[in-house]
């Protein structure tokens, strides 16, 4: 038997149903924003790095025809602005 003053069936799974949608809301809002900044320092990282190529931090020399220069972020930033430059 149900006390007469408590909630119904229908009101708990209502209750039930509406913590549940605001939980999955919450999941999904945190897990935006981690992502989010995780992709922003990606592409600050990556930014750094091909500016780093031209301020002269990079002491490697370049070489288009040496693989191991080429497979460098360096070298791939250089081998594009290259071949901007060809055009």
């Amino acid at each position: 038997m149900q006390a007469p003053g408590g909630p119904s069936p229908g009101q708990t799974c209502v209750l039930i149903l509406i913590f549940t949608v605001l939980l999955q809301s919450l999941c999904v809002a945190v897990t935006y924003m981690y992502f989010t900044r995780e992709l922003k320092q990606m592409q600050d990282k990556y930014s750094r790095s091909g500016i780093a190529c031209f301020l002269k931090e990079d002491d490697i020399p370049w070489d288009p025809y040496d693989e191991d220069s080429m497979n460098s972020p360096c070298g791939q930033v250089k081998w594009q602005l290259h071949q901007v430059v060809r055009k």
